[in-house]
């Protein structure tokens, strides 16, 4: 990859973390719960280890799986 392309990825991979979780196409439930918890953005929601967003109230282990599979499909991760 030469550094053209380095700078295309990168401002892809911003527009992807400052959408709204709608676009990780979570269930109903699991969106209106990281809404709840003030999780707006894809950002908000990677800034978050798995462990915390576990504990949020109304978020089973389902829900965390979702979360961090659809996170994962766009190449990203949640934070450690």
């Amino acid at each position: 990859m030469d550094a053209g392309q380095a700078t295309a990825v990168r401002p892809a991979t911003e527009s992807l973390l400052d959408a709204d979780i709608e676009v990780l196409k979570l269930s109903l439930r699991t969106t209106n719960v990281l809404r709840l918890n003030q999780l707006h953005t894809v950002r908000d929601v990677t800034r978050v280890p798995a462990r915390k967003l576990f504990v949020l109230s109304r978020l089973g282990r389902n829900s965390l799986r979702e979360i961090v599979e659809s996170v994962n499909r766009r190449g990203l991760q949640l934070a450690d």
